[in-house]
Formats: C-alpha cells, sequence, structure tokens
C-alpha cells in the first residue's frame, strides 16, 4: 500500500487510472478512500484518479488534537506533488469538501474544478459549533452507539433498508476512526470559517452535488449560498448524506456532465 510521509506521519493513498485529466477525491468525516470505489471502474479509463485518507482516518495517522481543515490540506498538496499532479478536478464529500476548499483558498492553481459533494460552503453556527464538541464527550462514552446512530442518520429510511450491506461497512470502518481521528476533526470543522466568498471569486467551475433530504446541510442553505455565488447545483432527490451510495449511478453521469463544460 503507498505512504508517504508528513511531519513524520503517515498518509495513505491510492492512485487508479490512466488517463490524462486528474481527479482527487476527498472522503468525508469517519471516512476513507475506500468509500469511492466504485467510481473507479468508471473512470480510470479517460482519468488519472488519486484518493487519499485524510488525517486520523483509514491507515493515515493523525497530526494532532485539532485537525484544522488547512492542517488536512497539507498532505494532499504534498501527495500530489509526490504523484506529479500539477492540478486536478477535485471531489470531496462532506468534511472533503471543506479540505478541498482549504486548498482552493491557499493553492487555487491546483484547483480546475470542485465538486462539493453533500458538503458545503457554510461555517457551523454557533449551536453546530457546541455540538460538535459535545459529540467529542458522547464518543468517549459510547462509540459504538455513536457510529451507529451517526451513520443510520446520514441515509433515508429507505435507503436504510436498500442498503444495509454498505451501512454495515461504514459502521465498521467508522467505529475504528472513533476514538482515533473523530474528535480532531470535530475540533476542525468546528473553527472552518465561511468559504462563501471564496466561491462567489472563484476562477474555477463549483458544482454543489446536494440531498434533496439532508439532515446534515439542509438543502435550503445550499440554494441560498448557489444564488450568492457563481457555482451550479444539481439536487439528489432521493438522497440524505451519502450520494456516492444513495444515488451512485446520477451522480457518476452529473459530474462527467461537469468535467466536460469549458472552463469559466
Amino acid at each position: 500500500m503507498p505512504f508517504i510521509k508528513y511531519q513524520n506521519k503517515k498518509v495513505h493513498f491510492r492512485l487508479d487510472g490512466s488517463g490524462s485529466k486528474n481527479i482527487i477525491f476527498l472522503h468525508g468525516f469517519l471516512g476513507d478512500l475506500s468509500i469511492w470505489d466504485r467510481y473507479i471502474s468508471d473512470l480510470q479509463d479517460d482519468f488519472k484518479i488519486l484518493r487519499i485518507d485524510l488525517a486520523g482516518h483509514g491507515l493515515s495517522d493523525n497530526l494532532g488534537e485539532t485537525h484544522t481543515m488547512e492542517l488536512l490540506s497539507k498532505p494532499v498538496t504534498q501527495v500530489m506533488s509526490h504523484v506529479g499532479m500539477s492540478s486536478a478536478h477535485f471531489v470531496g464529500h462532506s468534511m472533503g469538501g471543506y479540505v478541498a476548499m482549504s486548498i482552493a483558498e491557499n493553492n487555487n492553481d491546483l484547483m480546475e474544478s470542485l465538486c462539493l459533494f453533500n458538503s458545503t460552503a457554510a461555517e457551523d453556527s454557533e449551536q453546530k459549533k457546541k455540538d460538535r464538541i459535545r459529540t467529542i464527550r458522547l464518543i468517549n462514552l459510547s462509540p459504538e452507539l455513536f457510529v451507529q446512530e451517526a451513520i443510520n442518520n446520514l441515509f433515508t429510511k429507505a435507503n436504510l433498508k436498500k442498503y444495509p450491506s454498505e451501512v454495515k461497512v461504514l459502521q465498521e470502518k467508522g467505529l475504528k476512526m472513533a476514538l482515533i481521528g473523530a474528535a480532531p476533526a470535530l475540533r476542525g470543522m468546528a473553527e472552518r470559517k465561511t468559504m462563501v466568498s471564496l466561491l462567489q471569486k472563484s476562477n474555477f467551475p463549483v458544482l454543489f452535488l446536494s440531498g434533496r433530504h439532508d439532515n446534515i446541510i439542509p438543502i435550503e442553505s445550499i440554494i441560498e449560498q448557489v444564488s450568492e455565488t457563481r457555482s451550479s447545483l444539481t439536487i439528489l432527490e432521493e438522497t440524505n448524506h451519502m450520494g456516492f451510495i444513495e444515488e451512485y449511478e446520477y451522480t457518476l453521469e452529473q459530474l462527467q456532465r461537469f468535467w466536460k463544460k469549458k472552463p469559466i
């Protein structure tokens, strides 16, 4: 398995495909690079695809007590340099979208396009920040219960029944990370700032893929962000927060269509 070292810590990544264009997939909270597995077979003939385990997730080490989005972004850009990618189309699921926006803020030239997949450019409300810190205590008390309820809350009721094996895998992997990478990530997400102004002045295309029934990021807030920026929006009508499972075929189609558009 391929690794690099960042600050003497392991960073796990996978590089697939043989195409001339580059994609970087970034997973969300309690996920790992394997959430994108299904996309690889459909994209690898046309793209070179880089997936990275963010710090404290998957097989990558923790970097500290707080993983700010900027800190999480630094190993990503280092892996890009390691594999010879000078720019790419970024796809970030949830927290992965926050990391991608941090990269765009500090390394705009690396960004060919950005897909915010069940993600948002808004900062947390004061209540949400408090909830994230409260969640750390809940994880320490009962990680099994927390992960089970947290993952279940990311799917519509219909999709929980439709994808039981996928839900189980996410819960099993999430439990492994709950006591390692969860607290640093929660602190970092609570500290992040709004990135709406970044999208307003971006010189790269931005697409929101957003769930109609998202329990984490209300669709109304995304519609407002799109109206204030130069972004486009595709609403996933059958999705809560896990569009890469709940509507895989449709999201693949929308991504491929997005990448074919001419740059703004």
